[in-house]
C-alpha cells in the first residue's frame, strides 16, 4: 500500500476548515490529514514542523493575504506543495499565487471530488488550474507582436534538444518529470538540469509559465 499524501489545511474560517477537516477524512486512503493552521503566522510554524506534502492554501487569513508567506512557507516545508483553495476570484491575485509557486488553483465552490483530486494532481506535481486561471495566464502574453518580436531572440537561443524539451512539456500538458524524461529518453536529473536552463533562457518561473510561454509562441 502507498503512503498516503499527507495534507496540511490552512484557511481563517471554522467552519470551513471543519468541512474540509472531513472532507480529507473521508475522501479515501491515499489521503491524511496531518495539521490545520488559521493565519499565516501558524501556518509557517505548522509547514515547518509538519513537512507535509501538500499545503491547501487560503489566500485571505484574518485580513491578511497569504501570497506575502507564500515563498517562506514552500522553502520551510521542506518542499511541499501549495493547492489555492480560496474564494477570491481576483485573476491577478491568483497568477501572483501561481508565479510564487502554487501548483494549483481551485475555487471553494469547486465540487468535493475536484478539490481532492486536485490535492491529488498537486502531488504527483501537476497542475491543476480552472480554466479561467489559464486564460488570464494566456492573457498576460496576447498583447499584440511588435515588427521585431522581442522573444524571438530568446527562442532562437534554445537548441534543438531543448526544443525538444519544450515540445514534450507541452503535449505532457502537466505530465510529471518522471513521464516526461521516460519520452525523452533521459534520466529525471538530466531533465530538471535542462529544464533550468530553458527557464533562464526563455525568462520563466516555473513549467507552467513556460507551458504557457509556449502555447502561446506556437513552439509545441
Amino acid at each position: 500500500m502507498s503512503t498516503p499524501i499527507r495534507i496540511m489545511l490552512v484557511d481563517d474560517h471554522k467552519t470551513m476548515l471543519w468541512g474540509l477537516e472531513k472532507l480529507i477524512e473521508g475522501g479515501g486512503d491515499d489521503l491524511r490529514l496531518v495539521g490545520t493552521a488559521h493565519n499565516n503566522d501558524s501556518a509557517l510554524q505548522q509547514a515547518a514542523a509538519l513537512k507535509p506534502d501538500v499545503i491547501v492554501l487560503d489566500l485571505d487569513l484574518e485580513g491578511r493575504s497569504a501570497i506575502e508567506i507564500l515563498p517562506r512557507l514552500l522553502q520551510d516545508s521542506g518542499g511541499a506543495r501549495v493547492m489555492i483553495l480560496s474564494g477570491n476570484r481576483d485573476q491577478g491575485l491568483l497568477t501572483q499565487a501561481v508565479r510564487l509557486g502554487a501548483r494549483g488553483v481551485v475555487g471553494k465552490e469547486a465540487p468535493a471530488e475536484v478539490v481532492l483530486n486536485g490535492i491529488r494532481s498537486v502531488h504527483r506535481g501537476e497542475t491543476c488550474l480552472d480554466p479561467a486561471l489559464m486564460n488570464a495566464l494566456l492573457g498576460q502574453w496576447s498583447a499584440p507582436a511588435a515588427k521585431a518580436d522581442p522573444e524571438a531572440a530568446r527562442i532562437a537561443s534554445l537548441t534543438p534538444k531543448e526544443r525538444k524539451i519544450v515540445a514534450v512539456v507541452v503535449e505532457g500538458n502537466g505530465a510529471p518529470n518522471k513521464e516526461l524524461a521516460s519520452r525523452l529518453f533521459i534520466a529525471e536529473p538530466t531533465l530538471r538540469n535542462n529544464l533550468t536552463t530553458i527557464y533562464q533562457k526563455l525568462g520563466v518561473a516555473n513549467r507552467l509559465e513556460l507551458y504557457v510561454y509556449a502555447t502561446k509562441h506556437g513552439m509545441a
